[in-house]
């Protein structure tokens, strides 16, 4: 009876939890967040961000939330990088650990600073906490077999 409960008949594999992980949380990260800074929002509302465009870049650049005095200019670089050509890194398993640490920071920034800490409307600010945890775990997890980090020898094996 425990071998069923502990569903003992499916083989575990942390490894393609972990690629599934890392894909799945990069794909949402790009999508509703990294490229409609880029790219600018077609519909912000829906979260429908410009396909190809630099509306976003050139709308934000110099007005985005300059939290930690460094500069929105600065501010807005890490951000967007981060949430999408990191992301575009961690989905593969490249530097995995340290994108992951950049972007437990900077979504620990806004959860404290634009979303004040909160978890309901009217701050919204549950999936940025979520994020931030997703990402300080495979920072602690590492990328798994599968990457891209594994096959070039980055990090420990």
């Amino acid at each position: 009876m425990k071998k069923y409960l502990g569903l003992n008949l499916i083989p575990l594999n942390a490894d393609l939890g972990l690629l599934l992980y890392r894909v799945a949380f990069s794909f949402v990260m790009i999508r509703y967040h990294g490229w409609g800074k880029l790219t600018g929002w077609q519909d912000d509302s829906a979260g429908l961000p410009n396909w190809f465009s630099l509306a976003g870049a050139k709308a934000e650049f110099h007005t985005f939330p300059n939290y930690l005095g460094i500069s929105s200019e600065l501010s807005y670089v890490i951000v967007a990088w981060s949430e999408t050509f990191g992301c575009i890194l961690i989905a593969l398993g490249l530097v995995t650990r340290l994108q992951s640490l950049v972007l437990f920071s900077v979504m620990m920034v806004a959860w404290i600073f634009h979303h004040h800490m909160g978890f309901r409307a009217p701050h919204g600010g549950e999936t940025a906490f979520l994020f931030a945890f997703a990402y300080l775990t495979l920072f602690l997890a590492g990328p798994g077999k599968y990457s891209l980090d594994r096959k070039l020898g980055i990090g420990r094996s």
